[in-house]
């Protein structure tokens, strides 16, 4: 069975390492938290299902070098502003035979991993998988959807994508192959424009976004301007823009009770990915010579009321 390190024990993290741990294969969960780790440790991990729970326990560990042999895979799913911060402990979990999978948020995270995983090595992916975290090893799975995933370097594709995507549908993650990601992750993109952001600001659970005429209004806004810029800079998704619309609606609609990632992190007074997502969009304007300005209000109320001011602010529920 193949071996897996989980980079990041976040609400994804969790999933994911609980779901393959069922499933036969030899986890490790990467922690940079040797408080924390010893807690999972002792107390497994756990996925709340709306039939049930799931529990495992999988070895949790902040030093990569202990993770031996290297494993077959390893998946990021750090926040997106982490990534850099894990590159060395990433430098010594690969082999030249190793897989390296993320499927972070938002437009940048591959370049910042090209630094020290080959092209060849590196697989993109994007996931309509909801978690929110309950404690520090218990999350509630909120809602299921497609995953998928395909070469960093469009065209390529090693065996072993086709072996992961396998491995991740025995998992019950359904997941599908592509030889080039990057509309994925623009379509992906357009979605976390119109949820993210709104959520974070609102303190709205996704779903509710659609309960709000005003909130649909700049959702429909954010993604028309976001959708016309990655369209001029030639980027071609196989989508109109209602279509687009209706997607980033169903995607409401399917994980209605979760809470968005960035959410959780304002509401854990964490730093965001907005740079990532809204701001993906503001430097590919800047690029075209363009103007975003919904994107731009968005960006900036999301950086405005970021962590340091939380306490200025009534909290969210």
């Amino acid at each position: 069975m193949p071996s897996f390190a989980v980079i990041g024990p976040g609400a994804l993290g969790i999933l994911f390492a609980v779901k393959l741990s069922r499933a036969g294969h030899s986890i490790f969960l990467l922690d940079y938290k040797e408080e924390r780790a010893a807690h999972l440790n002792s107390s497994g991990l756990r996925v709340l299902e709306k039939d049930g729970q799931l529990s495992a326990r999988p070895r949790v560990t902040v030093l990569p070098e202990t993770i031996q042999p290297p494993p077959e895979f390893v998946l990021v799913l750090v926040k997106a502003y982490q990534t850099e911060s894990i590159l060395p402990a990433l430098g010594k979990l690969i082999s030249d035979e190793t897989i390296v999978a993320s499927l972070q948020n938002g437009i940048g995270a591959g370049e910042i991993l090209e630094k020290v995983v080959p092209a060849k090595n590196l697989c993109l992916g994007t996931t309509t998988h909801g978690a929110n975290i309950v404690s520090e090893d218990t999350v509630r799975h909120a809602g299921s959807g497609p995953t998928v995933i395909g070469p960093y370097s469009a065209g390529d594709m090693p065996d072993k994508i086709h072996q992961l995507s396998r491995v991740f549908n025995e998992a019950s993650f359904e997941t599908m192959v592509t030889r080039d990601i990057y509309p994925e992750l623009w379509k992906k993109l357009l979605v976390n424009i119109g949820i993210n952001p709104l959520t974070a600001l609102t303190g709205l659970r996704n779903g509710q976004i659609l309960d709000h005429t005003e909130i649909l209004q700049i959702q429909e806004m954010a993604v028309r301007e976001a959708f016309e810029i990655v369209r001029l800079a030639g980027i071609d998704l196989n989508m109109d823009i209602d279509t687009c619309l209706e997607t980033v609606r169903t995607v409401c609609r399917k994980t209605s009770k979760n809470r968005s990632s960035m959410l959780q992190d304002r509401i854990n007074k964490r730093q965001t990915e907005i740079e990532f997502i809204t701001g993906a969009i503001l430097k590919i304007a800047g690029k075209l010579g363009m103007q975003a300005p919904v994107n731009e209000v968005l960006t900036n109320l999301v950086i405005f009321n970021s962590a340091e001011r939380w306490d200025q602010f009534l909290p969210l529920v």
